[in-house]
């Protein structure tokens, strides 16, 4: 019993002299937001090219265990997204959960990838009704760089959502109408993180 407790006890001196545990806050834009609009049968050509104007913002916290030159870094965010093309504006916002592992390329670079979980909120349609989105919680994946300047970080990452999440459009100002959107994102974003 008391190796088993000696090992332990030495494992985890050993662990807290070699990784360093941090956090801190992050922001950032998106670009490319969210949402395909497809099967559309109306008079829609506007909804059509919805997917040339998106934009969006995320802000959040993470935790980062550095080991060497990898890290696991958790992060929670919400994050808005918003589509618009003349009058018509798409908007959906989500609570995000990335969980990235980190390699370290240079002291000052690194790539990184993994999962990211997701809580969707409704969407939102100016002028539109919609059916209730398939799934309120969906996964994607992400990758990306980063650039480590002390206790500031600079990110490019994409992020594809794997499962589908569809909605329905259906009516326009009182008119039936049908279509679907996805609600996957497909988002590359820039970000800033700072320890604190």
């Amino acid at each position: 019993m008391k190796l088993i407790i000696s090992t332990f006890l030495i494992f985890l001196i050993s662990f807290k002299s070699f990784c360093q545990l941090n956090y801190g806050l992050k922001a950032g834009i998106s670009l490319n937001a969210s949402g395909d609009i497809t099967s559309a049968s109306s008079d829609l050509s506007s909804l059509a090219l919805i997917n040339e104007n998106k934009n969006g913002y995320f802000f959040g916290g993470y935790a980062s265990l550095n080991l060497f030159f990898l890290y696991l870094r958790p992060e929670l965010q919400f994050s808005y997204l918003n589509s618009t093309f003349e009058s018509i504006s798409l908007s959906q916002s989500k609570l995000e959960a990335p969980i990235s592992l980190g390699l370290k390329l240079l002291p000052v670079i690194s790539f990184f990838s993994g999962p990211t979980l997701q809580y969707n909120f409704e969407p939102e349609i100016k002028n539109f009704s919609l059916s209730a989105i398939e799934q309120k919680t969906s996964l994607g994946i992400h990758f990306g760089l980063r650039a480590h300047l002390g206790p500031l970080n600079a990110d490019l990452r994409f992020d594809r959502g794997i499962n589908e999440n569809e909605l329905s459009l259906l009516e326009q100002n009182g008119v039936p109408v049908s279509g679907r959107i996805d609600t996957r994102s497909n988002v590359w974003s820039i970000g800033l993180s700072y320890k604190l």
